[in-house]
């Protein structure tokens, strides 16, 4: 009797965790575009109900609604990136993602594929204002404390003009205003478009752009899985976007209108 009595338990447990399994909703189904995004101002920015807004949000909900798509917004550390998406845990990298660079001294497009790029971006180096006159150039930057959000192409490029053991890596572009406002790092390397809503503005008004260093000119892209089917749709809806006028008007909206360009191939 009580084996009896076992069977049925363990037969009705079975049956139970099976109709459990079954009812749960997949937290990201096929038809949803889910995007792995960082805040950055005028980018990606989380409002307090919890919604995005910016550029890179409203360009990839064009792009979900060209494709009949559901999307979802979900915060990554960035120097996860590659494990997010490689994981599944999101479709695509869409936050100000510098596609013509490299990490740790592979070329981030041996890593991901790439959408078109879009948009034309810099690297600019931050400091105090009253300190902007010591930064004549690249070798003022030599020996001085940096910082960048860690894994992305800012902290490369401070670990290459000083001591790699000086460079602290951010868990975002935001951060590291702080860290200079502070006087924690002596100067900040992040994206230009990034640095021209925040220097100089509310906080960090003590900040400004060092204007003697100019970068070189980088390109962001949309980052997918390799072979990721995604990727040439993705790109389609871009050149929809594009033709229809979309784009210009969100790069008008967002105040990018000069730096917004679609780019099929770029190095």
């Amino acid at each position: 009797m009580k084996k009896l009595i076992t069977l049925v338990l363990t037969a009705a447990l079975l049956l139970a965790s099976l109709f459990t399994f079954a009812s749960c909703e997949n937290p990201n189904p096929e038809d949803t575009l889910v995007c792995g995004v960082t805040p950055v101002p005028g980018l990606n920015e989380q409002l307090p109900d919890g919604s995005w807004t910016g550029f890179d949000t409203e360009f990839a909900m064009a792009v979900a609604e060209k494709l009949g798509m559901k999307i979802k917004f979900v915060e990554i550390n960035w120097e996860q990136k590659y494990n997010e998406v490689n994981s599944g845990a999101i479709d695509a990298i869409w936050n100000g993602f510098t596609a013509n660079s490299s990490d740790d001294g592979v070329a981030r497009k041996d890593l991901v594929d790439f959408s078109y790029g879009y948009m034309l971006n810099q690297q600019c180096i931050v400091v105090k204002k009253d300190r902007v006159e010591e930064f004549v150039d690249e070798a003022a930057l030599e020996g001085k404390k940096a910082c960048a959000e860690s894994g992305s192409a800012g902290q490369a490029y401070a670990e290459s003009v000083t001591d790699e053991a000086k460079v602290e890596g951010a868990s975002t572009q935001l951060a590291t205003f702080l860290e200079v406002s502070s006087g924690a790092v002596d100067f900040a390397v992040v994206d230009i478009v990034l640095a021209q809503n925040v220097c100089g503005k509310g906080d960090y008004e003590d900040l400004a752009i060092v204007e003697a260093i100019e970068l070189e000119s980088e390109v962001y892209a949309v980052g997918f899985k390799k072979n990721s089917e995604l990727t040439a749709k993705v790109n389609a809806a871009i050149l929809e976007l594009e033709e229809d006028g979309t784009l210009a008007a969100l790069a008008e909206k967002y105040g990018f209108e000069n730096v917004v360009k679609v780019m099929k191939t770029f190095e």
